[in-house]
């Protein structure tokens, strides 16, 4: 009987407790005898425009990579990264043992291949002198001029066969295709190579150019043309676009973008590191603020401009952000008020007062 009074008790004390959780939370008025909130504002200030630049370095507009057309041991390496070097000079040599013996067999081909032709060219002959006297069949006659021929293309086949085998010890030799600098040399003596396989790669002689990586909210519009800023020199240098990648790097997603020197001659080393400084767009007008006073909503970007010591709110379009301020595209003129901070706190219409 106790236990029952007891249980009854606690569920009327839980029941009061709930009561109490679930009651509305009493408003707090303002006190309308309160002063204005004090405020700081700025001005609207116009934007001053800032370059925007890439990194980048000077590389030569032709770089050839270099290999072999056929396999091989590397016997000799004559030149090193940075070597400049003419055209048709030794840069590798394989070893031709090989491709001698393959000569040497292609010629022992062709001159079997000569003989069985000149025996068939004879036994011809031969054998048209006895068809005129009636001596065989004229069967006979065409199996000889058939096996003839046949000699006769055998014997061009093996010359083929022996002009790859000299083009083959040509071929153990790499030259430069033209003068330039050797930006990389990956082969090495003793090394064996696959026909096609790079061993250096060759910076042609000439036209000297800067390849940046141009990130994907620049790739639309590329600008035309640039100030580089060599490290060391005060004078930039003019350059123009030349060309940019139409595939972006798989890793990077970034273009590929080169530009040319407006006058070679003042093009540095290659490898040189280069800033490419890149005017900054003034199609917009563009007026700068504390970041803290940008407010947003889910109507857009506001700021809260002070009229008559009441905050009204402005739309505005941000263009641009950094650590301290923002950009913005307004409808106001220079110089109005707006409330710097606290902007989440204000309502409008409401008094203020400015600091």
């Amino acid at each position: 009987m106790m236990c029952g009074i007891t249980q009854k008790l606690l569920l009327n004390k839980a029941l009061i407790a709930m009561t109490l959780l679930l009651a509305p939370l009493p408003v707090v008025l303002a006190d309308p005898n309160a002063p204005p909130p004090w405020v700081l504002t700025v001005p609207l200030d116009i934007a001053t425009a800032t370059d925007w630049h890439l990194t980048g370095s000077v590389c030569a507009r032709h770089e050839i990579p270099l290999a072999f057309r056929i396999n091989g041991e590397i016997r000799e390496r004559r030149v090193d990264v940075g070597a400049a070097v003419t055209a048709g000079q030794v840069l590798f040599q394989l070893d031709p043992r090989d491709v001698i013996e393959q000569r040497i067999a292609s010629e022992a081909t062709v001159a079997s291949a000569r003989a069985e032709t000149e025996n068939a060219q004879r036994e011809r002959e031969r054998l048209a002198d006895m068809l005129r006297k009636k001596l065989v069949s004229q069967q006979d006659y065409d199996r000889a001029a058939t096996a003839a021929r046949a000699a006769r293309e055998q014997l061009t086949a093996a010359q083929a066969v022996l002009q790859q085998a000299r083009y083959a010890i040509e071929y153990a030799t790499l030259t430069a295709p033209a003068a330039g600098v050797m930006i990389a040399v990956s082969g090495q003596r003793g090394q064996v190579v696959a026909a096609g396989q790079t061993v250096a790669t060759l910076a042609e002689a000439g036209a000297r150019e800067i390849e940046v990586a141009v990130p994907e909210p620049r790739r639309a519009k590329v600008p035309i043309t640039a100030l580089a800023l060599v490290s060391g020199q005060t004078q930039p240098l003019p350059v123009t676009l030349r060309e940019v990648a139409e595939m972006a790097d798989p890793v990077m997603r970034t273009w590929a973008a080169r530009y040319q020197f407006n006058d070679p001659a003042t093009a540095p080393a290659l490898g040189t590191t280069i800033t490419l400084r890149f005017a900054a767009e003034t199609t917009t007008q563009r007026v700068r603020v504390p970041l803290g006073a940008v407010l947003e909503r889910a109507e857009g970007a506001m700021v809260w401009r002070v009229v008559d010591g009441r905050v009204q709110p402005e739309s505005v379009t941000v263009l641009a952000v950094d650590d301290e301020f923002a950009e913005i595209q307004p409808t106001l003129p220079l110089g109005t008020p707006v409330v710097a901070l606290g902007v989440n706190r204000l309502q409008p219409g409401q008094a203020v007062r400015v600091r």
